[in-house]
């Protein structure tokens, strides 16, 4: 077997898994604070991978990155916003597949021609959606209103982070890792400026550090072994295994939060696991 494609799922877990650590750091603290110290381990991760990805990048390339950033910071207060309302396995399907759906469309408006099993996956993720926020009444289970409070954050997070994609898939493939410290950089700046004109800390409540630092790091290894996989493998097949995240964090949820699923989420899990296939395959 190709380990190109070990290395894929690795980084498919790695992302769930941040994403993970950041919605428990965000229960703790106030999730622009835990992004901002998340960015530091982010930060420290692409610096020492960062002689190992010699590049050239152009000052387009910086500037992309820096607009990725810019959307990077605000999608991961939103994602960790969402996440921490809960339930985990609501909100990361959701933000996932939405942050997927958004490159197909500006694709699309830019002459792309998605195949069919593209268009099937973006119906897929539209079903998924109601699905997902089917919550029952029960003992363990969140109220209709919660849960919708929950779902409109995660779309607002997807979109986010549909745009950061793009913006990063505008970086140059010579230009290394620079503009990604590039991005960390403007992310981290935009939240720094955010939290001084809401007059809020910039450091996160002790209980949250530990999780937000190593979400931070986390993610960074993600994107290394997405690096290390797709320069090994086919890119859609590699892309399909990064798009199954979502069950590493809605796993996690299960077995370390003990969150329940109805199942009507059950059934919208499977299906958004099947549109983030489709969608990366087609």
């Amino acid at each position: 077997m190709n380990p190109a494609y070990a290395i894929g799922f690795l980084s498919s877990l790695l992302w769930g898994s941040a994403d993970f650590l950041g919605g428990i750091g965000a229960r703790r603290a106030p999730a622009p604070t835990v992004g901002l110290f998340s960015g530091l381990g982010g930060l420290a991760g692409v610096l020492v991978a960062l002689p190992f990805f010699v590049g050239s990048p152009t000052p387009a390339d910086l500037a992309w990155g820096a607009a990725a950033g810019a959307c990077g910071a605000i999608s991961v207060s939103l994602m960790y916003r969402a996440l921490a309302l809960g339930p985990m396995s609501l909100a990361s399907p959701v933000f996932s597949l939405i942050g997927l759906c958004v490159p197909v469309w500006f694709g699309l408006a830019s002459g792309e021609r998605p195949r069919l099993l593209s268009w099937i996956g973006v119906g897929l993720a539209m079903l998924a959606i109601p699905l997902l926020s089917v919550t029952g009444g029960g003992e363990g289970q969140v109220s209709r209103e919660h849960a919708r409070r929950t779902l409109v954050i995660s779309i607002a997070a997807g979109l986010v982070v549909g745009w950061f994609l793009v913006c990063l898939a505008r970086v140059g493939g010579a230009a290394g890792l620079m503009p990604l410290v590039v991005a960390r950089g403007s992310g981290m700046a935009v939240l720094v400026l955010w939290l001084l004109a809401q007059r809020q800390p910039l450091l996160p409540a002790a209980p949250a550090r530990f999780p937000a630092l190593t979400s931070g790091v986390v993610d960074s290894s993600a994107n290394i072994a997405f690096l290390i996989a797709v320069h090994r493998g086919p890119l859609s097949l590699i892309s399909a295994l990064v798009s199954l995240a979502p069950a590493a964090t809605v796993l996690l949820a299960r077995f370390t939060l003990g969150e329940r699923w109805t199942t009507w989420q059950a059934l919208g899990l499977a299906t958004a696991l099947v549109a983030g296939v489709c969608i990366s395959v087609g």
